[in-house]
């Protein structure tokens, strides 16, 4: 009976550090104790190196740069968000980015156990050194794509909190009425029970003034959502562009449409349009974290969807 690759066993306890990881960011999310913080990035500082040596040993246990199937790349991708994550949370002290990052980090990372395949040769196809360019520009440019969804859903939570104690704290004054013996009165939404104005809105505030305590403002948010837009659209774009010219090497031309080229292809127009119509129509804030919630379900879709379930010339990487 073969012995589990060491490749292996390292992915598994990169993947035990980052759930526990993952746990100590929601109990410092609740309750807000930095003690709970320093253990997640603790955590993820223990899983990040051991997450390395697996890539590093499965390189050398299948001879080749160890991006040639579904499990490779996923947990290449998800390598690349810890490695993100793990510069913002020492660099600029954002704990709470921990938790979005190790929660798709392990998503990634028990979808690559699934399509985990034994470390041997390369298909055919994938002998060139453009898949050490192409691929790894891909998988880049996904994972640092995929922090500007997690900016844009945070903002969104943000803006929601700001608007809801802005609702509330506001009184909502009623014109006033003349009553029968000719005295004007006047009605204060925030008046006790529930004829104010915003009835119901009560037991919503300690939540929004809780997300407001929790995330930094929404200025902030909107911006580090757009600059990694900014970083990895051009990633993105220089992955495409050698795509093609790898497609040229290999099959003769340089674009087909095969599936994984028209969604790739998706995916960069909707992040160019965010930049654009940020650019030039000024679409910031809620319209721009839209449009990378749409980029997200694109990468994903492109990464999986595609690979798995849709037949094309790319149907190899699921193997």
């Amino acid at each position: 009976m073969s012995s589990t690759p060491a490749s292996l066993v390292l992915f598994g306890i990169a993947v035990a550090a980052y759930t526990l990881a993952v746990v100590a960011f929601v109990l410092h999310l609740a309750f807000r104790k930095r003690i709970l913080g320093d253990i997640g990035m603790a955590l993820v500082l223990v899983g990040w190196p051991l997450h390395f040596a697996s890539i590093l040993t499965r390189a050398l246990e299948a001879g080749h740069w160890p991006l040639g199937n579904m499990y490779e790349y996923s947990t290449g991708i998800a390598f690349v968000i810890v490695t993100v994550c793990v510069v913002l949370m020492v660099r600029a002290r954002m704990r709470l980015i921990g938790l979005p990052a190790m929660i798709v980090t392990v998503a990634l990372m028990g979808v690559a156990y699934m399509l985990y395949v034994p470390p041997g040769q390369l298909v055919p196809a994938l002998h060139s050194y453009w898949l050490t360019i192409h691929v790894s520009s891909m998988a880049t440019s996904s994972a640092i794509l995929s922090f500007s969804f997690f900016f844009g859903m945070a903002y969104l939570a943000r803006r929601w909190a700001d608007n809801r104690v802005l609702a509330v704290a506001a009184p909502a004054v009623v014109p006033a009425t003349v009553s029968s013996g000719g005295v004007a009165s006047m009605t204060m939404g925030s008046g006790g029970g529930t004829g104010g104005g915003f009835a119901g809105t009560g037991g919503r505030r300690p939540v929004a003034m809780w997300l407001q305590r929790v995330f930094p403002s929404a200025g902030a948010l909107d911006s580090w959502s757009y600059r990694f837009v900014m970083i990895g659209f051009p990633i993105w774009t220089f992955g495409v562009i050698c795509g093609a010219i790898w497609g040229e090497h290999a099959w003769g031309r340089y674009w087909g449409w095969d599936p994984k080229e028209t969604f790739a292809f998706v995916t960069w127009v909707i992040f160019a349009i965010y930049l654009h119509a940020r650019v030039t129509y000024g679409w910031k804030e809620k319209r721009a974290a839209i449009i990378t919630a749409f980029g997200f379900a694109a990468i994903l879709f492109t990464l999986y969807a595609v690979n798995l379930w849709i037949a094309g010339l790319h149907s190899y990487a699921r193997a």
